[in-house]
C-alpha cells in the first residue's frame, strides 16, 4: 500500500491497513470481554451483559478519539508537548491526594462520572514529549548535562511517581520504551550504558525490599511461595485447554472464578482457552503487523518528529502487548498491563485508539516512497544511532 502526501485525515490517505487491524482487535476484544465477563457480572449486578456495555461505551468514546486525532495535525503536539507532559505529572500526583485505592495501589482517578488511569495518558504524554525534543534541531544529542541528562531526568521522575502508587510494571515500562526512544533518536550509547547502569544500582535497595515483586519473579523461575503462582497455573491451563481450535465461543470454563481477571489483565487466557492456537496466534499476528505498519509509517514520515513519535507509539503499543502475553504464557512476572483493544479497561483503550488516531494521521502526510533524511550530525562520535539505519534503509528503497 502507498500512502499520498494529505493532511486531512481523510480515509483515503491514511493507512487502512493499521486502521482494519485496529478494527479487528476492538471487535475481537468486545467479543472476549463479554464472554469472560458474563459469570462475574450476572454475580455482581444480575446482569450478564454489564461489562459489554461498558465497553462498547468506552469503544465508542475511544473510536471518537481516533477520528479526531486522525484529523488533527500531528506537528501542532511538538509545540504542546511540554504541556501535556505537565498534565500528565499533575495527574499522577493528584493520585495521592485524590486517587482511589484497589488491592493496595492507588492507580485510579474520578473526574466527574468517569473512572481514569493518569499512567496511561502520561505514557502516551511521554512518548510525544521525548520524540518531541529529540527531534528539535537545537537538542545536542553528544551533550549529556544540556542534552541527554534533562530528558532521562524527565522519564526517572515520571517512573519514579508510578512506582510510588505503587505501580512497578509501568514504571518499568516507561523506562524501558524511553531507553529505546533514547537510542532512535541517536543519543550517545555511552550515555545510556552508564545512565540505566547507574539507575539500576540506585534502584536495587529499593527494590530488594519490595516483597511482592520479588514473589512474582520467584513464581516466574519456579521457586514461589505456594499459591503465589495461582494466576499464572490458572492461565496455563486455560491456554492448554483450548488446543488448537479452542473449545469454542463462550466456552471457556476458566471464566467460573478459576482464572482471576478473566476479562481484563488474562483475557488472552481466554481467547487461548475459546480460540484456541488459532485464536493467539491471530491475535499475536496482528499486533505484529501493526508495529511492521508503525515502522512503515515513520520511514513515510514527513519529518523527523514524525518519525521518532510514530516509532515511539508503535512500540509502545507492541510492548504492551507483548508483556501482557508473556506475563499470561509464565514467561515473565505477573504485571497490570492490559492487552491493549482487547481488555476491557477505558484508560488503555482509549490511549491505544488516540496513539492510532495520531499515526494514522502521520501516515496521512507520509510521502509514497521513504524519504532520504540527512544524517544526524555528531560532534564527538560518528554514532548515528538509527538514524543511520534509517538513512540506508531509505536508500535502498530509492
Amino acid at each position: 500500500m502507498r500512502e499520498k502526501p494529505a493532511q486531512d485525515g481523510s480515509l483515503k490517505s491514511v493507512d487502512l491497513n493499521l486502521l482494519y487491524s485496529t478494527i479487528a482487535l476492538v471487535a475481537l476484544g468486545l467479543v472476549m470481554v463479554t464472554s469472560a465477563s458474563q459469570i462475574i457480572a450476572h454475580e455482581r449486578f444480575r446482569s450478564a451483559f454489564v461489562f459489554m456495555q461498558q465497553h462498547a461505551v468506552r469503544i465508542a468514546l475511544g473510536s471518537c478519539m481516533l477520528v479526531l486525532l486522525m484529523k488533527v495535525d500531528f506537528k501542532k503536539y511538538q509545540r504542546f508537548a511540554p504541556w501535556l507532559l505537565a498534565v500528565s505529572f499533575v495527574l499522577l500526583v493528584a493520585l495521592f491526594a485524590w486517587g482511589t485505592q484497589v488491592r493496595g495501589a492507588k492507580r485510579w482517578l474520578r473526574i466527574f462520572m468517569f473512572n481514569m488511569q493518569p499512567v496511561e495518558f502520561a505514557k502516551l504524554a511521554l512518548v510525544i514529549f521525548l520524540s518531541a525534543r529529540l527531534a528539535d534541531a537545537g537538542f545536542d544529542r553528544d551533550d549529556f548535562k544540556r542534552g541527554f541528562l534533562p530528558l532521562f531526568a524527565v522519564s526517572v521522575a515520571m517512573a519514579a511517581v508510578v512506582a510510588l502508587q505503587p505501580n512497578f510494571s509501568n514504571a518499568f515500562f516507561i523506562m524501558i520504551l524511553s531507553y529505546i526512544l533514547f537510542f532512535i533518536g541517536g543519543c550517545r550509547l555511552r550515555h545510556i550504558l552508564l545512565s540505566g547502569l547507574g539507575l539500576s544500582l540506585a534502584a536495587l535497595p529499593i527494590l530488594m525490599h519490595v516483597d511482592h515483586l520479588w514473589t512474582r519473579i520467584g513464581v516466574m523461575l519456579g521457586f514461589g511461595v505456594p499459591d503465589a503462582g495461582y494466576h499464572v497455573e490458572q492461565s496455563l491451563i486455560a491456554l492448554g485447554s483450548g488446543f488448537v481450535t479452542g473449545r469454542g465461543p463462550g466456552a471457556s470454563y476458566q471464566k467460573y472464578h478459576f482464572l482471576p481477571d478473566a476479562h481484563t489483565d488474562f483475557i488472552y487466557s481466554v481467547i487461548g482457552e475459546e480460540m484456541g492456537l488459532i485464536g493467539t496466534m491471530l491475535v499475536l499476528t496482528l499486533f505484529v503487523f501493526i508495529l511492521i505498519r508503525a515502522v512503515r509509517i515513520a520511514e513515510r514520515s514527513p519529518n523527523d518528529f514524525g518519525y521518532l513519535l510514530s516509532m515511539g507509539l508503535g512500540l509502545g503499543l507492541f510492548m504492551s502487548a507483548a508483556i501482557n502475553i508473556a506475563m499470561t504464557l509464565g514467561v515473565m512476572p505477573v504485571a497490570g498491563l492490559p492487552l491493549p483493544f482487547v481488555s476491557f479497561g477505558g484508560s488503555s483503550l482509549i490511549t491505544s485508539l488516540a496513539a492510532v488516531g495520531i499515526l494514522l494521521n502521520v501516515s496521512a502526510q507520509g510521502m509514497s516512497r521513504p524519504r532520504k533524511v540527512a544524517r544526524v550530525q555528531s560532534k564527538r562520535s560518528s554514532r548515528k544511532g538509527l538514524y543511520a539505519v534509517r538513512n540506508r534503509y531509505a536508500g535502498r528503497a530509492r
